[in-house]
């Protein structure tokens, strides 16, 4: 799936990389700082919107290949864990959507961190046809009494 940028952006990105006179890794570096907000790149992309400008001459040709790094604006892992500090029950996708990100990246923060997002399920209520259950355990227990001896009871 390629990445798609606007010219604007491929202009800065070249314009940093030849800021940097060429050097790829000071040039993600100086990216980022300048850019915060916009996406974390590689030192190959700048090496190939160079080197596609210095063979085209033109940036409608430049295709990048999305990588399989995680792709994150700033403070996104902050905003995540803000968010689930301020409210615990928040789901994943309503957290994505605020922020901007997909539900994976969310869950992958999370997991990063140690915290697991799971569906809140209550079942600490009787429902109407549970008595009728509770009555044929009961019936049952009552005519096998050696299973009492293997069953665990707990509040």
């Amino acid at each position: 799936m390629p990445f798609v940028f606007s010219h604007i952006e491929y202009c800065d990105m070249h314009f940093v990389y030849g800021f940097c006179d060429g050097n790829a890794r000071a040039a993600v570096q100086k990216y980022q700082r300048r850019f915060p907000d916009l996406r974390i790149l590689s030192r190959s992309v700048f090496m190939r919107i160079h080197q596609t400008l210095c063979d085209t001459v033109s940036l409608s040709s430049i295709s990048l290949q999305y990588e399989r790094e995680v792709v994150r604006r700033s403070n996104t892992r902050e905003n995540i864990l803000q968010m689930v500090q301020r409210n615990p029950r928040v789901s994943t996708c309503r957290m994505a959507s605020r922020i901007g990100i997909s539900r994976t990246q969310v869950g992958l923060t999370l997991h990063e961190e140690g915290l697991y997002h799971y569906n809140d399920l209550r079942v600490q209520h009787l429902e109407p046809g549970d008595h009728a259950q509770r009555m044929d355990l009961w019936h049952w227990i009552k005519a096998h009494p050696e299973i009492l001896s293997v069953i665990l009871f707990s509040d």
